[in-house]
């Protein structure tokens, strides 16, 4: 599913408006047709108010109150328009406009001409002695509140009667529904300009918007509704949109095809370079991932106590146990005991069909030179995580020499220290932090968050909304390495596999908790519920 930005979302409207001969004032009544059937349905659900087969006006004792807050543009046009469709069907209708009589333009200016011809109530907000009027006005009184004040261009913090009426909305309101976004937030960046309306649902128009899939925005939209306001949707493949959710439907159309006829060679074969003395559970769970997406062969290249943890858990799996010192990979781990293991080992990574390193192997002075070797020599894709990601921050320039397709999963912190941007500053545009080091080091960054991106050397991204908190918990990190691991292996390139990787593991992440409260679910129960929430 495409997302777009304010500005891609105005070149759509002008494509219907100028190429196509749609008129604008159509686009705002089918706008406010699809918001007020969402109000409607609110409103039934807490009064049990149907605006079909009413009795006439002058029988209801007790009507339903809706307060409509509309700014001067043309997302407040939509919001008297909204007014207008409830007012005629029996809801008590009142308008906050926030701009003097006259500051109206165009079709916003049609509709509040036409509200107040019905007569519905409009009280103008414009001067700062006017927002003293608001003082008397209880947005609690209200059954529900529709906020239409600030569209997409928001573009500077919210000052004035505006911050006024959403702190008013925030603190009284029993129930918010915004039109397109809450206002004050930035639909391009999720970022709060100042303040924003915290809304219950959010009726987003034409095309989703990348800010409201965002953190911080994401705390604000509620549930989001994407309605369809009758512009083409191929119009968007007129425009360069390469901002993306992965929707479920998609999803599975993703997934590698289990054929019939067919054996483990046909699914590929991950090689694992993971886990230490110290951690060895990080192995174990990067390749349980890996066989549960359906890796046809696993093989973990491990310290001698790693392995015997694995095969504790995961009987399948087959490993290659590397010469260690100090429980942790070295250089000697490479070239083996003897000339014969060096060449078993060297026939491993020359015939797997994606390498997986990093997860629980440590940072002793030993790792960064296996790392380094392993990065050097690698003809096969790569999945770079964990303690790898550490050895390679101080020689990015390693990351530029890969002859591999490579996919990074830092989290903020390893992403922090791959940039030496500060982890607010990575917070504060996951996206924008992805992409650029996508773009300067040519590779796949998977960037983890409560909004995972997941970012290719050509611009494109993807934002994945699956998963939940219960995903802070130490190991699921490795599980998510495991899972791209299997997905490459059975032909997906790296970027597909991190969008898939993503979601199938937010998506058994809210499987888990369905089971367990989320304070209590494992990366281990993550890795069962895989095969549950993978069926096609």
């Amino acid at each position: 599913m495409k997302l777009v930005s304010a500005r891609q979302m105005r070149g759509i409207e002008q494509i219907a408006i100028e190429e196509l001969g749609i008129p604008s004032i159509l686009l705002m009544e089918n706008a406010s047709i699809q918001t007020a059937k969402h109000c409607f349905r609110i409103l039934e659900s807490q009064t049990g108010f149907k605006p079909a087969g009413f009795p006439p006006r002058g029988f209801y004792t007790d009507r339903p109150k809706i307060l409509i807050i509309c700014g001067t543009g043309n997302n407040g046009g939509d919001g008297m328009a909204v007014a207008r469709h409830l007012h005629v069907k029996g809801v008590e209708t009142e308008v906050i406009y926030a701009g003097a009589i006259n500051s109206a333009k165009g079709d916003a200016a049609v509709n509040l001409a036409v509200i107040q011809k019905l007569g519905i109530p409009v009280i103008f907000i414009n001067s700062p002695s006017d927002a003293a009027r608001l003082n008397g006005i209880n947005t609690g009184k209200y059954d529900l509140v529709v906020d239409a004040l600030l569209g997409t261009g928001i573009d500077r913090g919210v000052e004035g009667n505006y911050r006024t009426l959403i702190d008013a909305v925030n603190r009284y309101a029993k129930y918010v529904i915004s039109v397109d976004v809450p206002s004050g937030v930035n639909s391009d960046t999720g970022q709060i300009m100042g303040c924003a309306v915290r809304a219950d649902e959010t009726v987003t128009l034409g095309f989703p918007k990348t800010g409201l899939y965002l953190f911080p925005a994401a705390e604000y939209t509620g549930i989001i509704h994407i309605e369809d306001i009758a512009i083409p949707r191929g119009l968007i493949d007129k425009l360069e949109v390469k901002t993306n959710v992965l929707t479920e439907s998609e999803a599975l159309k993703l997934l590698p095809v289990r054929k019939r006829r067919s054996n483990k060679g046909d699914y590929g074969k991950a090689l694992v370079f993971a886990g230490s003395d110290d951690m060895p559970g990080a192995a174990a769970l990067v390749c349980s991932a890996a066989y549960m997406t359906g890796c046809g062969l696993v093989r973990a290249c491990v310290t001698r106590n790693t392995a015997f943890v694995i095969h504790r858990w995961q009987r399948e799996v087959v490993t290659r146990v590397l010469p260690d010192r100090n429980g942790m990979f070295c250089g000697e781990s490479l070239t083996g005991s003897s000339s014969e293991d060096q060449e078993s080992l060297s026939d491993d990574i020359k015939n797997a069909g994606v390498i997986a390193i990093g997860p629980g192997i440590g940072r002793g002075g030993g790792t960064r030179e296996f790392v380094f070797e392993i990065l050097r020599t690698a003809e096969v894709p790569v999945v770079l995580d964990a303690d790898a990601l550490f050895a390679v921050s101080g020689n990015l320039n390693l990351l530029r020499e890969i002859k591999a397709p490579c996919i990074i999963t830092p989290h903020p912190g390893e992403m922090s220290r791959l940039t030496n941007l500060s982890k607010e500053e990575i917070l504060n545009d996951t996206a924008g932090a992805a992409l650029r080091f996508s773009s300067e080091y040519n590779v796949v960054t998977l960037l983890k968050d409560a909004r995972t991106i997941i970012a290719n050397p050509q611009g494109e991204v993807y934002i994945n909304t699956t998963g939940n908190n219960a995903l802070s918990k130490a190991g699921t990190g490795d599980a998510l390495t495991g899972m791209i691991a299997g997905f490459i292996a059975q032909g997906l390139n790296v970027f597909e596999a991190g969008i898939l990787g993503a979601y199938f593991h937010g998506r058994s992440c809210e499987a888990s908790c369905a089971d367990k409260s989320n304070y209590s679910v494992t990366a281990a129960d993550i890795i069962d519920n895989i095969a549950a929430v993978m069926k096609m």
